[in-house]
């Protein structure tokens, strides 16, 4: 059953990258072509790659993904995935990854939790969805 589990999860991990990579393209030129769709709220989407979940087996990995419309909240929701005692750095870098991100400017940056923790984070603007991933060094 956990060798199902498992392969489920590292299956959807890959998936959802696959997805992302692949489809690029055509998100990008279908958004761009429904100026309606242009016009809404903008969509904010935190994936974290590979986190553990303690109570399954304390070594299982996912994929977990925030998804909103509050630009502020989607800030503090990362903040608070990274270090539960930020420094007033890692604050700056995060605001300055969010800011870029929402901007459609790239944004790949490596940065180290105040745990010593490498965190690579990447992030891709399409019309109205801004995307943050985030996975461990």
């Amino acid at each position: 059953m956990k060798n199902l589990q498992v392969f489920l999860i590292v299956l959807l991990s890959l998936l959802v990258v696959n997805l992302a990579s692949n489809f690029t393209g055509t998100l990008q030129n279908t958004l761009a072509q429904n100026t309606e769709e242009n016009t809404e709220k903008k969509q904010y989407i935190l994936i974290f790659q590979q986190n553990k979940i303690g109570n399954i087996d304390n070594s299982t990995k996912i994929v977990s993904a925030i998804v909103g419309d509050n630009v502020i909240k989607i800030e503090e929701e990362l903040l608070e995935e990274l270090s539960l005692a930020p420094s007033q750095q890692l604050e700056q870098d995060v605001s300055d990854l969010i800011r870029n991100g929402t901007n459609g400017f790239a944004c790949n940056k490596s940065i180290t939790t105040q745990e010593g923790e490498g965190v690579a984070i990447e992030c891709l603007s399409i019309g109205k969805y801004s995307i943050w991933n985030i996975s461990p060094n």
